[in-house]
């Protein structure tokens, strides 16, 4: 798609543009509304555009489809579909409109038994496979196009199956795990690439990317998923495109953006067990031609999933409300967004239910004692500017961002009281961090020529972190203090990279695309660490500082079989820095460090699609070669755990997408993927060999299936009903032993809906875990063998309204 008529994109969509990102609903006098055109005959590529300035319509069409063609004159008054219908009379195109009001220009000959008048459905358009559009490239792109391992939820997806965390996308997603430590510390893993680090400074092998704006911790990026047009999951290394360099992939999250033409209001409330409250609503409004508005808010609560016995007090409950803003304006060839968002986050810390010492044999009672607490205040601002070039010279993007996360987690990492401990301590953490990330990324997007195109780009990252975790251990049975510990942590990252990534266009459908990145850190890090109970372990670091430097290509041969057929190689590299262990209790294990993780990933896909595009299947085969892997070490003779890097690891499995969309209004996705993962060397001398093992959060299968059906009830309006499954094996959550794993588990989701017909108004029924399964987590066996489970079963309702 041609970037440099990137101000148009929001009417004008290339390549199906955008049908996830600007998902609304039209009211019905748009359809009927008509327009004064004066559009002299011309290209009909450049008609189609002046049609969608002139109508305010959104057009999404394929470069390649339009080449070399003429449009005859519009001029008068008609409706936007008689308009189009003119534009394209005598062109072999056709237009419908979908359900997200974009209109859709196809080969007359492709889909058009599905999209005739006479059977047009709603859905249409907005849920075929094909039409998906993802940024997967840092363009807007067919998801059936790219050679990529993606997958794509769009706002109806999300809405549908009630999709409200990153660890509901996690579960519809093959070869994508999410855990959890704790609430600070969330675990999440692509295709074996994970790390559990809860140290300040240290990079994560999975990406989170806001807006473009990358997410430097984890925890600052589990927040609720509303109002988003599209989240997309990119497996496998990001080592070219995607901000921060990483191993394993990038969680892209994309809000929907203010409309120039319409405005938008919609609101929502519900109510289910638990005493769960959610509300959410949006106001959107277009202040002039060239600038809008919009305010999100969000809030979220309910009461505790679980209990301590001893403290008396309720755990994994949730109080959270957050806000964004945005403003959108362009002038000429310049278009600008300004984003600020805020969110905070307050509950009662996790169940960790033991299940020797003091077990209550319920895994919704724990027995700690302890106040636990977990609160978070996350927010930032940040704009994306694009200059597009005129004569059709490309298009600049500039987007600076600035991020701020204050968190504070006191919890037991012991199952048990010291009460019920007959040896050994209970350990508290109480862990305050506060993290600030400045970031700017200035890239140019190249025309789509005929011999290909290219994107080319620097981008900087500033982080400040300080973290201050304080360590009291009480000794069992008595509750004696017998430790105490502080380590103030102060670190600063200071990234750049530059990185090229295009494509050459090959005889015979072939293209060629070749990229690279070259990145240089360079990390600083300072502990002060106070033993109150031995003084004599007291010690400073003073400055510590590394600096790595790695350059990561990649290289990908991909071929169009036929225009519903995709088949491609790749070979890519990635890596995740390396850095300090700043929790370490000695002087050396914190000076010592730890090297970059490196991974290299080749991988072979299909991406295909059949009967109208009624059945897509995408398969990707791949196989990752770790080295140096970064992981946490526990050394039982000296009694100091530490990051280390195991020598090597190996992950290849097949990940498999299939969509089905056999009449009018019923979707229905399968997903599985197949993992096997093993350390081939990780040996500490004289303490440890875990070679042989598999990598932790890697399950050997992983399988899911959503289903979703609308009926339109002539003069009643439209019901729908969807159910999801999912299905994940039994996993470790360490090298180190087989009995810290997280046992298979099954999880069954299902909803009712009824909206009205002209789509304002909204009921949904919808039950979470509907078979009430106790699944795991995560599980510890400090003090005693402890396990964390999920949510029990969950239902309600929620009512909805938008304009």
């Amino acid at each position: 798609m041609p970037f440099g008529r990137f101000r148009h994109a929001f009417r004008v969509g290339v390549s199906a543009t955008a049908l996830a990102v600007f998902s609304q609903a039209v009211p019905a006098w748009a359809q009927e509304q008509t327009f004064t055109f004066d559009i002299p005959a011309q290209d009909l590529g450049s008609a189609l555009r002046a049609f969608a300035r002139a109508s305010r319509q959104q057009v999404a069409f394929d470069d390649k489809a339009v080449q070399g063609q003429r449009a005859p004159a519009l001029r008068g008054n008609h409706t936007a579909q008689q308009g189009l219908d003119l534009l394209l009379n005598g062109s072999g195109l056709f237009a419908r409109r979908g359900r997200s009001g974009l209109f859709i220009v196809r080969p007359t000959g492709q889909g058009s038994a599905a999209l005739s008048d006479t059977n047009l459905s709603d859905a249409d358009g907005d849920r075929q496979g094909s039409d998906i559009v993802v940024t997967a490239q840092r363009r807007d792109e067919q998801l059936q196009k790219v050679p990529v391992a993606v997958t794509v939820l769009s706002t109806a997806d999300l809405e549908n199956q009630r999709v409200n965390t990153i660890q509901d996308v996690a579960r519809v997603t093959p070869g994508l795990t999410m855990a959890a430590f704790s609430y600070q510390a969330p675990n999440i893993s692509v295709r074996g690439a994970n790390n559990s680090f809860s140290q300040i400074g240290v990079d994560r092998p999975v990406a989170i990317m806001l807006d473009d704006v990358f997410i430097s911790r984890p925890s600052g990026a589990v927040f609720n998923l509303y109002d988003l047009a599209s989240v997309q999951v990119l497996r496998g290394p990001q080592g070219t495109l995607f901000g921060r360099n990483v191993t394993g992939g990038a969680i892209v999250l994309t809000t929907r953006k203010p409309s120039f033409t319409k405005p938008e209001y919609s609101a929502s409330v519900g109510y289910a067990n638990y005493n769960q409250i959610e509300a959410n609503g949006l106001v959107s409004v277009p202040v002039s031609d060239d600038v809008a508005v919009k305010v999100v808010a969000s809030h979220m609560s309910h009461g505790g999933y679980g209990y301590d016995q001893v403290s008396q007090r309720k755990q994994d409950d949730l109080d959270s409300t957050s806000f964004r803003g945005q403003l959108r304006a362009r002038s000429g060839d310049f278009e600008t967004l300004f984003i600020a968002d805020y969110a905070r986050d307050d509950n009662n810390g996790r169940t960790l239910s033991s299940l020797a010492a003091g077990s209550t044999g319920n895994p919704r009672i724990s027995v700690l004692g302890v106040d636990q607490r977990f609160r978070r205040r996350t927010g930032g601002i940040s704009n994306t500017t694009t200059w597009t070039i005129p004569d059709d010279m490309g298009v600049v993007t500039a987007t600076t961002a600035y991020r701020e996360l204050k968190s504070r987690e006191r919890l037991s990492t012991a199952g048990a009281s010291f009460r019920f401990l007959t040896a050994g301590s209970q350990g508290i953490n109480d862990d305050t961090a506060h993290v600030k990330d400045f970031s700017e990324e200035v890239r140019y997007t190249s025309p789509k020529w005929t011999w290909g195109d290219f994107i080319a780009g620097v981008y900087y990252l500033h982080n400040d972190a300080e973290q201050v975790l304080r360590v009291t251990s009480l000794a069992a049975r008595t509750g004696i203090v017998s430790g105490n510990t502080t380590a103030n942590q102060a670190t600063t990252v200071n990234s750049i990279s530059g990185y090229v990534d295009g494509n050459i266009n090959l005889p015979g459908n072939f293209k060629l695309t070749l990229g690279g990145r070259y990145t240089h850190d360079v990390k600083k890090a300072s502990v002060d660490f106070i033993n109150a109970l031995a003084p004599a372990r007291n010690f400073s670091t003073g400055k510590l500082s590394r600096t790595f430097n790695q350059f990561t290509p990649r290289a990908v041969l991909s071929w169009n079989v036929d225009e519903n057929t995709l088949v491609y190689a790749n070979y890519s590299r990635g890596f995740t820095s390396g850095g300090f262990a700043t929790t370490n209790t000695t002087l050396a294990a914190v000076a010592q460090g730890f090297q970059p993780e490196k991974v290299t990933n080749y991988e072979a896909g299909l991406k295909s699609a059949f009967f109208d595009r009624r059945v897509t299947l995408n398969v990707a085969a791949f196989k990752m070669d770790f080295k140096n892997k970064q992981e946490f070490v526990f050394n039982s003779l000296t009694g100091i755990g530490n990051i280390t890097n195991a020598a090597q690891a190996k992950s290849k499995g097949v990940e498999v997408e299939l969509g089905l969309h056999p009449i009018n209004g019923l979707d229905i996705n399968l997903n599985y993927g197949a993992l096997r993962s093993r350390y081939q060397e990780f040996v500490v001398p004289g303490l440890l060999n875990y070679t042989g093992n598999s990598l932790a959060y890697s399950p050997r299968n992983k399988a899911s299936a959503t289903v979703h059906y609308e009926h339109l009830i002539e003069g009643f309006g439209y019901v729908s009903t969807n159910a999801s499954y999912m299905w994940t094996g039994t996993y470790t959550i360490s090298a180190s032993t087989t009995q810290l794993a997280v046992q298979s588990f099954d999880l069954t989701n299902a909803g009712l809906a009824y909206e009205t017909p002209d789509r304002r108004y909204r009921l949904a029924f919808w039950v979470k875990n509907l078979f009430d399964k106790d699944y795991e987590l995560n599980a510890t066996t400090t003090g005693t063998l402890a396990q964390w489970y999920g949510p029990p079963r969950t239902y309600g309702a929620t009512a909805s309204v938008k304009f």
